[in-house]
């Protein structure tokens, strides 16, 4: 994503990943061009974004070595770790202007208030944006579940999304246990209710059932299942 807005932002762009994925080199812009090692990269890129984990081989990887290699004037953004990026040797390098700036979101006391370091928070979503992107997406999944019993990003429910048909739809939560499944249908089955369409998936100890029925499904059915041994509750929407 970051190599594809360079090049929308009319940058020449140079990456380098040793473990690229298929799936990931069909979405890079063809614009991109492939180095063979970050040697490469530290050679002749002007902004330098650091995009790998940390690990004992990458650990340390922007010291005074790699640095010494590096454009004079060079910037480096790094989003990935605080690990990938020696303090010190990057302090030196600010101070000489080596660097020209640092920009991190792993603040570390080493870094904070050096001249040059941009250092921001790392949690993107303390954002004015993202707290409102937050809270609207919170509330229309609340709303999708109370309109349609649909459930998203629950913590210890599954995902679970069916478009409606039918003229009503019974949710069930209930204890992911085996027959559970089949006494929910066989009792729909004696009370003559028709089933259109319905979906059933699983998260650790619950399950949730989403059934589209036609016609009305009465109180007397709705107290039924719930005495159904598992079922801990029964929406009709």
């Amino acid at each position: 994503m970051v190599a594809n807005t360079a090049v929308h932002l009319g940058m020449d762009v140079i990456g380098c990943d040793p473990f690229l994925s298929v799936d990931a080199a069909w979405n890079i812009n063809h614009h991109v061009h492939k180095a063979a090692t970050f040697e490469d990269i530290f050679k002749n890129a002007d902004y330098i974004s650091l995009h790998v984990p940390a690990t004992p081989d990458t650990k340390n990887m922007i010291n005074a070595e790699t640095i010494a290699t590096m454009k004079d004037g060079v910037r480096i953004i790094n989003l990935s770790r605080a690990d990938l990026v020696n303090a010190e040797d990057m302090k030196a390098a600010l101070a000489s202007g080596k660097v020209a700036s640092y920009v991190t979101d792993f603040p570390t006391d080493q870094m904070i208030g050096v001249e040059g370091a941009v250092t921001i928070p790392h949690l993107g979503a303390s954002t004015a944006e993202s707290e409102d992107n937050c809270a609207v997406m919170a509330a229309l999944e609340l709303v999708d579940y109370l309109e349609n019993g649909n459930i998203k990003n629950s913590v210890n429910f599954p995902n679970v999304s069916m478009p409606r048909s039918g003229d009503k739809r019974v949710c069930v939560l209930h204890a992911n246990v085996p027959t559970i499944l089949s006494k929910i249908t066989a009792l729909l089955s004696e009370l003559g209710t028709n089933i259109e369409n319905m979906t059933n998936k699983s998260k650790g100890d619950n399950a949730y059932t989403v059934l589209d029925v036609t016609g009305d499904f009465s109180d007397e059915a709705v107290a039924k299942l719930e005495h159904v041994e598992g079922i801990t509750r029964v929406r009709v929407i």
